[in-house]
């Protein structure tokens, strides 16, 4: 089983990535898993110019050379993508936006790229997230991937503060739950 992490926070050890780790951790009590984690803050990916490359060209290839085909080539054999990100003005972060703008060179074969994958949405936010989930409704029918979102509110609804995930032990458990199950289903 193949599990790639698209990790959109420019902040490491936050609260979507604590999460996609135990969301991770939970996959692999069920089965032998490769993980890829894609540290997108990290990563030289341009934004999509818009160009139509990818209509066009043979094998659908983004006329962009850049990390993004490390993506690609990950993307095409997962079984699992884990899209975890905060929400920024309540969206996803720039970073997740730009690598999902460039997914457009992939949304030209649904067969060998989409079908049938388990896409699991990891969203930590204060106030929204419901633009993104919004997002991942609105194209899983054409797309035809199995969509779950995991969500966590950091902000304490009673004051100014922030509380890391790490401090609470069910959203931990829940998350490394929904990697046992979705584990379970592959492997079924």
């Amino acid at each position: 089983m193949r599990v790639i992490v698209l990790h959109g926070s420019p902040r490491r050890g936050g609260n979507s990535d604590t999460l996609a780790e135990y969301f991770v951790n939970g996959v692999r009590e069920t089965d032998d898993v490769e993980i890829l984690d894609f540290i997108l803050n990290d990563m030289n990916i341009r934004p999509c110019q818009g160009c139509e490359t990818c209509a066009t060209s043979e094998g659908h290839k983004c006329a962009i050379d850049d990390d993004m085909n490390q993506i690609y080539s990950a993307f095409a054999d997962a079984d699992i993508v884990v899209w975890a990100t905060p929400m920024y003005w309540g969206y996803m972060t720039a970073q997740m936006k730009t690598a999902l703008d460039r997914m457009e060179a992939l949304a030209m074969d649904v067969r060998k790229y989409w079908l049938d994958k388990e896409f699991v949405a990891i969203l930590t936010y204060r106030h929204h997230y419901q633009s993104t989930i919004g997002f991942f409704e609105r194209v899983q029918d054409y797309f035809r991937f199995k969509f779950t979102p995991l969500l966590y509110c950091s902000k304490n609804e009673t004051g100014p503060e922030d509380f890391h995930v790490s401090s609470n032990k069910e959203k931990l458990e829940e998350a490394f739950a929904l990697g046992q199950r979705i584990g379970i289903k592959i492997i079924a």
